[in-house]
């Protein structure tokens, strides 16, 4: 059997921009490849379904939309703004609990979609700069002064929603929709920071007693963000004003199973038959069979890690499994041996990203795995032992990007490397998690001799491995 023959695979190469919702077709194609769990659906209906509606008073708010670069956050934003503006929409959803629930907004809203870019525009004069132009396009004439000739914004969006009644009527909202606006409030200075923050507050504020509702995408929480801590008392009045919905792992890797890995039932029992034969080498496989089933043939640690990781964006993820599957794909499955892919088989695309080296942190981790792979290559003693040698170094340098700081002594235990890589080896006199441990224990201590305790260190205490990146010279080592 192929790993072709077990997935529907559909690759995902390019990050969503939310503007790409403004072409009809594209919109109509980011409807139907959106796919959402029942739990993520829940918290949909409950926070931006809640907030947007108006048909029952519910002291509306704005709607902040946090998820890191490739997580779906604007393709989320674009599939709600979509069913918003038009309900011929709602037949397109994947998930007809959402379909049915979304009715309440559905073909309820005009739209604008804004993506805010390196400016140093006040969000103000951007945003209501875009809607004038928005409104001039729908042949509505609207104007506002400049900030320092007014007391607040009260007035300006009143007249806004006025004019807007005026050419749609009073069943019409207007939703606007703002991506990328974390990364322009980090580059705001404390006074144009606390007045940009100000001008949400109101625009939150606004959408309890109006028809006009705004969402907004940020990569990460703002109100618990270090960048703001000189604004504690500012965002505390805004986060009255707005609600968050948070893009989990969880989710995710819902997308990676349903659109990436996408199986059908006859598909999951073969995978799912495949996959009993190793239960008894991994403690963790039996309880979590489902959750491999669907993700294979990637390792549930494998988008876990990769939220853990620095200076690696989330959208990294998608590309990298579809690239991995689309290896892959022509190749046997081998009835002896698992056939799953984890995490550290991302440590190629670190080293040879260009970018990724312009960064301290990372350059080193690169510098100092890449002579301990060196080493291996060429004076490992066990030549059977050799590819496990080398996963595993690679799974160390990958999780040394997780732990914030590269010189924290923190690492992975024999345990965790047998079961978070699903290591394996061919000719094992028994199938049991012991013997495998066992094995891997001793290509640890194999490795640890052969590049005489270079950048390799364990800690005694609790059994971790970990690079230690100062640690030119085990003298203790060499001695032994």
């Amino acid at each position: 059997m192929k790993y072709k023959q077990l997935i529907s695979f559909n690759p995902i190469t390019t990050v969503i921009q939310l503007t790409d919702a403004n072409d009809v077709t594209e919109e109509e194609n980011l409807v139907r490849s959106y796919v959402m769990s029942d739990e993520m659906e829940k918290r949909i209906s409950d926070i931006i379904l809640g907030q947007l509606q108006f048909e029952e008073y519910n002291d509306n708010k704005g709607i902040f939309l946090v998820g890191n670069y490739g997580t779906g956050k604007s393709h989320l934003m674009s599939l709600v703004s979509a069913i918003a503006h038009d309900a011929k929409y709602l037949e397109m959803v994947q998930n007809k609990r959402f379909a049915e629930d979304a009715k309440v907004i559905a073909g309820k809203f005009e739209v604008l979609r804004i993506e805010i870019g390196a400016s140093t525009m006040s969000i103000r004069d951007i945003i209501l700069g875009k809607i004038k132009d928005d409104f001039k396009a729908r042949g509505i004439d609207f104007s506002y002064p400049t900030q320092d000739q007014i007391v607040n914004n009260k007035g300006i969006l009143d007249n806004l929603m006025t004019l807007f009644a005026d050419k749609y009527g009073d069943d019409k909202g207007y939703l606007l929709v703002v991506d990328e606006v974390l990364d322009y409030l980090r580059a705001r200075k404390n006074m144009e920071a606390i007045l940009d923050f100000g001008f949400l507050r109101e625009l939150g504020e606004f959408c309890s007693n109006s028809k006009f509702r705004i969402i907004c995408g940020v990569q990460e929480q703002i109100f618990d963000n270090p960048s703001f801590i000189f604004l504690s008392d500012t965002l505390i009045r805004v986060k009255r004003r707005f609600e968050q919905l948070i893009i989990q792992k969880q989710d995710l890797a819902f997308v990676v199973s349903e659109r990436i890995l996408k199986k059908n039932l006859e598909q999951k029992a073969w995978i799912r038959n495949h996959l009993e034969n190793f239960t008894s080498l991994y403690s963790n496989m039996a309880e979590s069979l489902e959750e491999y089933v669907s993700l294979y043939p990637i390792h549930p640690r494998y988008i876990e890690v990769f939220y853990k990781m620095i200076s690696v964006e989330v959208a990294q993820v998608l590309k990298s499994i579809s690239q991995l599957v689309n290896e892959i794909a022509d190749q046997e499955i081998d009835d002896d041996s698992p056939g799953i892919i984890s995490f550290d088989t991302y440590w190629p695309f670190i080293k040879g990203n260009p970018s990724l080296r312009a960064k301290a942190d990372v350059k080193e981790v690169i510098d100092k795995s890449g002579k301990l792979e060196d080493i291996i290559s060429h004076s490992f003693p066990k030549k059977l032992y050799k590819p496990l040698a080398i996963k595993i170094i690679y799974a160390l340098s990958v999780h040394r990007l997780t732990t914030g700081d590269i010189s924290i002594r923190s690492g992975l235990t024999a345990e965790n490397l047998r079961d978070d890589l699903c290591l394996f080896l061919n000719g094992m006199p028994d199938q049991s998690s012991e013997t495998l441990q066992g094995i891997i224990q001793v290509v640890l201590k194999d490795i640890m001799t052969t590049v005489s305790g270079q950048f390799v260190e364990h800690n005694d205490e609790n059994g971790q491995y970990y690079l230690d990146l100062k640690k030119d010279i085990d003298y203790d080592e060499k001695i032994t």
